[in-house]
């Protein structure tokens, strides 16, 4: 029932999961647990957490203003730098093999990627000492680069909630082309002051049990059509 889904939860969750968990032309199978479980754990947890965080330190840290940017400083930078080039080549790749599952595969690598980035680098202990200020600066600052290349990729798939993330971040969209320099964000630029949710949390009995009733409804709008008498010519 995806009319049900796209009331509830919205588009953009819709469109990511039929397009990451089905193949390209040919049938697939839907389940509601599955659905759940992508929503939760890599649209609410991967991204909308990774987001959340990021800002919120920024906002804390810098009072919301993106600190310049620092070209590959330790290993941990070089690899990220590094996954975001990959990620991109190969995003372009499937996409022009029409490959969108694998293309939304290489976005996910590279969020994963940032995601491991902050727990390599632990910004709220840099933030601890007054003399590791340039290195926590520099660690927010690539945490707000490779979500913006994320989140322009992403705008093929999830065209709101890539526009929702380029938002709160201050920046626009860039094209592939605009891709192949890591460290284009405008140093300066402040986030906003209010980070969103991107995604609730979703509960899986609670969707479950609005799917019987859609099921219920369906059932009983077929049994009236078929039992109501036919118009005379």
């Amino acid at each position: 029932y995806p009319e049900m889904l796209v009331e509830r939860f919205g588009l953009d969750p819709l469109r990511y999961y039929l397009m990451r968990s089905l193949p390209v032309g040919s049938d697939g199978t839907f389940t509601p647990e599955d659905y759940v479980a992508r929503i939760n754990y890599e649209l609410a947890n991967d991204l909308g957490n990774l987001l959340n965080r990021t800002v919120s330190m920024i906002n804390k840290y810098f009072d919301g203003q993106i600190p310049a940017y620092t070209e590959g400083v330790t290993e941990f930078d070089g690899d990220l730098e590094q996954c975001a080039r990959e990620s991109i080549r190969l995003y372009h790749a499937y996409m022009n093999g029409v490959n969108y599952p694998k293309a939304i595969d290489e976005i996910w690598t590279l969020i994963s990627r940032t995601n491991k980035y902050i727990d390599e680098t632990t910004p709220w202990t840099l933030a601890k000492d007054e003399e590791k200020k340039a290195r926590l600066s520099e660690v927010l600052y690539n945490l707000t680069e490779a979500i913006t290349i994320g989140a322009s990729l992403l705008s093929s798939f999830m065209p709101e909630t890539s526009e929702k993330i380029l938002k709160q971040l201050n920046t626009e969209k860039r094209s592939l082309d605009q891709m192949t320099e890591f460290g284009l964000y405008p140093s300066g630029n402040k986030v906003t002051d209010k980070p969103e949710i991107l995604f609730a949390r979703m509960d899986i009995k609670e969707v479950l049990e609005k799917v019987e009733e859609m099921k219920k409804a369906e059932a009983a709008a077929a049994g009236e059509a078929e039992e109501k008498p036919e118009e005379p010519g």
